[in-house]
């Protein structure tokens, strides 16, 4: 998912568009994302299998002919950590058939809010009580990321077949596990992020999980709603959600109802 990321230009220009909402200032929260880029990605790789079939089974030509799907690639350090996408010419390419193909993201799997008063509901109670996350931004910033979520859904989510959630006990623990890997960048590579500038970082995302992250731990992803209808026989056992510990080892496991 971060390799879907917006250009640094059209980023730019997303910022200067709305300048008073900080969510969508630097790259993370839903609307920083090339949608269109990843509809055509994941159709590509869909239809890779069928393409390959077709050659090899049509004409004496087609057999041996290579199917291969470009994947999209993006550079976190360029523009001094603002970031870029890599160009095509750049980009790997992944040869087909495939019998697997995995796809994740920090964020997949939230949903939007489609009531107006619920969503007003969520924000003043965590713009109430501490952390006060959501506090730092204003409610018309939240119905930004919030609509524009509702595109991730109707485009992407269609295209996934099953659904592995990586979850934790407590959020306090995403802080944990980047400083983690700041500390193994100092280590290896001799740069990296400050515990300060670790803790201004992973704050930027901390909205979203404050608005999304209860209904993703509790509820089936392909459950129905405003985008899929599915009946129940069509859902069960696709969504798993495995629960981590602070050393990551897997605490247990749960279907998704």
């Amino acid at each position: 998912m971060d390799d879907l990321y917006l250009p640094y230009k059209d980023q730019l220009t997303l910022s200067q568009r709305y300048p008073d909402n900080k969510m969508i200032e630097f790259r993370g929260l839903p609307g920083t994302h090339d949608i269109q880029l990843g509809s055509m990605t994941f159709h590509a790789f869909c239809t890779a299998n069928q393409r390959v079939q077709s050659l090899s089974g049509n004409t004496q030509e087609g057999q041996g002919v290579p199917v291969k799907v470009p994947i999209p690639s993006y550079d976190k350090g360029l523009y001094s950590g603002r970031g870029d996408q890599i160009p095509r010419d750049q980009w790997p390419q992944a040869e087909a058939p495939f019998d697997v193909i995995l796809f994740e993201g920090w964020s997949l799997g939230f949903k939007s809010i489609r009531n107006a008063d619920q969503l007003s509901e969520i924000y003043q109670q965590h713009s109430t009580f501490p952390p006060y996350y959501l506090a730092k931004h204003s409610f018309s910033s939240l119905e930004m990321v919030n609509k524009s979520l509702e595109a991730y859904e109707k485009e992407w989510y269609s295209y996934l077949d099953i659904f592995v959630h990586l979850s934790t006990s407590s959020l306090s623990t995403i802080y944990k596990w980047r400083a983690e890997q700041e500390r193994d960048l100092w280590a290896s590579k001799g740069t990296g992020m400050t515990e300060s500038q670790v803790e201004e970082f992973v704050s930027r995302f901390m909205p979203a999980y404050e608005v999304y992250l209860e209904r993703l731990q509790r509820e089936n992803v392909f459950k129905d709603d405003d985008v899929n209808s599915l009946p129940v026989p069509a859902i069960e056992g696709r969504h798993l959600r495995l629960d981590l510990d602070e050393e990551r080892n897997l605490a247990s496991s749960t279907l998704v109802e």
